[in-house]
């Protein structure tokens, strides 16, 4: 009987793995600041009400508590078998989107939603190198994986899929990306669950920083005052000269 069992719940996971799936929309902005749409749909049968409650609660906490972040949208809703999750998050500097997530203690004892949370979001850097902006981030499903759909979990993935697409205000320098649009101002990542489940999804970008117009204003005003100050030191220097020159 516990055999049968088992086998009728592979069954059941074959037959609803493929509906696991994860969309991720990240808009930069040239002032600084971002905005993140996530949307996950993940079966029923491995996500229970209870679950999902747990997981929205979560994202409340450990994100809307964030500081210098604003969570927009935060529900989970049960669609032609799945539950979907969707949350929102805005912020004005890009910044605060590296370490969103705080590290828990590894002694306490993690709940299945905060365990889904950490894993879906995983981990954000962003760095400042000279006139560019440098962010990288780590997706780490395999742990996740592995305690939910067994150590042979991968065969059951069929052809689930996380995708991400980041939107900027002028071209990527570089990037990992798999797809390019918009002359270099779209980036998309594909990743396939069954490939994630033994190594991190990775993503990587580096853009320039923009330089709002009013910079360019200043500039062009320093320089204007730069030129009509040494005109005024020549135009001293010159009478000067002719005043000794008068006396002699």
């Amino acid at each position: 009987m516990k055999y049968l069992l088992n086998a009728l719940l592979c069954a059941a996971l074959l037959l609803l793995s493929s509906c696991i799936d994860g969309d991720e929309e990240i808009f930069l902005r040239a002032d600084g600041g971002a905005r993140v749409l996530a949307i996950y749909r993940v079966p029923t049968l491995l996500l229970s009400v209870q679950d999902a409650e747990d997981l929205r609660s979560s994202i409340k906490k450990e994100v809307g508590s964030a500081k210098n972040l604003k969570l927009l949208t935060n529900k989970v809703e049960k669609h032609q078998g799945n539950r979907v999750i969707t949350f929102e998050i805005e912020t004005d500097d890009v910044m605060a989107l590296e370490g969103v997530l705080a590290e828990h203690d590894p002694a306490l004892q993690m709940s299945k939603g905060d365990k889904i949370l950490h894993a879906i979001i995983g981990r954000m850097r962003v760095n400042i190198e000279g006139l560019s902006v440098v962010l990288s981030r780590e997706v780490q499903l395999e742990p996740l994986l592995d305690e939910y759909l067994g150590s042979n979990g991968a065969s059951m993935l069929g052809d689930s899929t996380f995708r991400y697409t980041v939107h900027l205000p002028d071209a990527a320098e570089s990037s990992n990306a798999h797809e390019v649009f918009n002359e270099g101002r779209t980036l998309k990542w594909t990743h396939k669950l069954i490939d994630s489940s033994t190594s991190p999804i990775i993503m990587t970008l580096t853009a320039p920083i923009p330089i709002p117009w009013w910079v360019f204003v200043l500039a062009a005003l320093f320089l204007a005052a730069a030129i009509w100050s040494c005109y005024v030191l020549m135009a001293r220097s010159r009478g000067q000269k002719y005043a000794a020159g008068s006396k002699k």
